[in-house]
């Protein structure tokens, strides 16, 4: 091939890596990144920025040093396109998404994709979760039950036998337990696990629970499991309004989109809220709601409410995207 075409070829290929570089920088400095990627997984875009920076300086090194035959030993498998319109047609392939990248404003998920994909209010891995346990929890019941009955058979025959002093005493009873233990039996009894148990601690005992960023998805998967012992407490929470066309006046959902590693497997999560003029705020509008949750009964599960006191509007986070965390109940 004649060694000014050649050159034309690693010019646009140079031009291409850099503005594939350039766009991916400007996602990580622009701190837009989480509109697209789960932040878990941002190491590996960083990682990935420097090696095409390295390609780019390595293309542009072709520009300048040239070559006699085709850079490939792959007997011309892998040959530049031969005439202009296969140049455009190739090229144009990488330069469409890129200068789409920068000329289209970076926009989040909002009602549209909600209402495509639907939104979790109650989860069904939640109500599977909740009746696997409560048939586990039906045998254990019935082994306990068990033991006692063996236990009262064995009391009710005679003992004439005198208790040592210390016998006696290490029988007395335990010291009462502390506010904190005695919360975090009545969340255990439910066995969902410890995991669970303390989140619904720590929940439970703030004065008003804020469902914020870090504990979205966690408290609300837990607030649906102990859904009676949340029944009248104060929360508040934040999202962008969500409305089906079935819903009243009164209603809208407080939403947040669930990010596992990119935008392309998001879920959306969120509580419903009931207030008298709750339809003066705009769809996808992003505002703070606080106020009392009540207990509903859909399609025979438990369903929490909020019925809201107060609701404002607020800006976007950075971040608009929630996640699980293996860290949602600090220690207290």
């Amino acid at each position: 091939m004649d060694q000014n075409k050649l050159k034309r070829h690693h010019i646009m290929r140079s031009l291409i890596l850099a503005g594939i570089t350039a766009l991916l920088a400007y996602l990580i400095l622009s701190e837009t990144l989480s509109h697209y990627l789960a932040p878990r997984l941002h190491m590996f875009s960083y990682v990935t920025l420097v090696i095409l920076a390295l390609l780019t300086i390595v293309s542009i090194r072709q520009i300048f040093v040239g070559s006699s035959v085709y850079d490939c030993d792959c007997e011309e498998q892998h040959k530049v396109p031969r005439t202009p319109m296969g140049s455009l047609l190739v090229y144009g392939l990488f330069v469409l998404p890129i200068v789409m990248g920068f000329v289209m404003p970076d926009k989040i998920l909002g009602s549209d994709v909600a209402e495509k994909r639907g939104i979790t209010l109650l989860s069904n891995d939640v109500r599977k979760l909740a009746d696997v346990t409560a048939n586990a929890n039906a045998n254990a019941n019935a082994t306990e039950n068990e033991k006692q009955n063996a236990e009262v058979k064995e009391d009710a025959e005679p003992n004439v036998e005198t208790q040592p002093e210390a016998t006696k005493q290490a029988a007395s009873p335990p010291v009462q337990a502390t506010n904190d233990e005695q919360l975090r039996q009545r969340f255990s009894n439910g066995g969902f696990g410890d995991f669970y148990t303390d989140i619904a601690v720590f929940l439970h005992k703030q004065p008003v629970i804020e469902l914020d960023d870090k504990v979205f998805l966690d408290g609300l998967t837990t607030m649906e499991l102990y859904a009676k012992e949340f029944a009248g407490k104060e929360l508040e929470t934040m999202g962008f309004v969500y409305r089906q066309p079935d819903f009243t006046k009164q209603q809208f959902v407080v939403a947040r989109f669930s990010v596992t590693c990119c935008t392309a497997d998001s879920s959306v999560y969120g509580v419903l809220v009931e207030k008298e003029d709750a339809n003066k705020w705009a769809k996808d509008s992003w505002v703070k709601v606080r106020g009392k949750l009540e207990l509903r009964q859909v399609d025979g599960y438990d369903m929490l409410v909020l019925k809201a006191s107060h609701v404002e509007a607020v800006s976007a986070p950075k971040d608009p995207y929630v996640y699980y965390s293996f860290e949602a109940a600090p220690d207290s």
